[in-house]
């Protein structure tokens, strides 16, 4: 799992490349976490090169939505693959996420 993240004025965009299975998750719960610690902006996650999420994944996105609206924030997930947008419609996390 790779990871970039860029920050303006309005926004924290990170953009995933790779799986986000239990062993990419903790890698994310480190490195993202100091991001939701330190904003109130609006997180964008780019998905576009995000190739597979797993329970583990969908758990994580979770907790970071959590953890950024506790602190006046918001999450959006972009650019989601067919496949990865089909494992947020079957868990019903598309009502949950702001997809676009």
């Amino acid at each position: 799992m790779k990871i970039n993240i860029q920050q303006n004025e309005k926004e924290v965009v990170i953009f995933l490349r790779g799986e986000l299975d239990t062993i990419a998750t903790t890698q994310m719960n480190e490195e993202l976490g100091r991001v939701t610690d330190l904003t109130d902006h609006k997180l964008v996650i780019d998905c576009k090169d995000l190739e597979y999420i797993s329970s583990s994944g969908l758990r994580f996105f979770m907790q970071l939505k959590r953890n950024s609206e506790q602190r006046g924030g918001s999450i959006q997930l972009r650019n989601l693959n067919e496949d990865v947008e089909e494992i947020f419609r079957l868990s019903g996390f598309h009502h949950i996420f702001d997809l676009q």
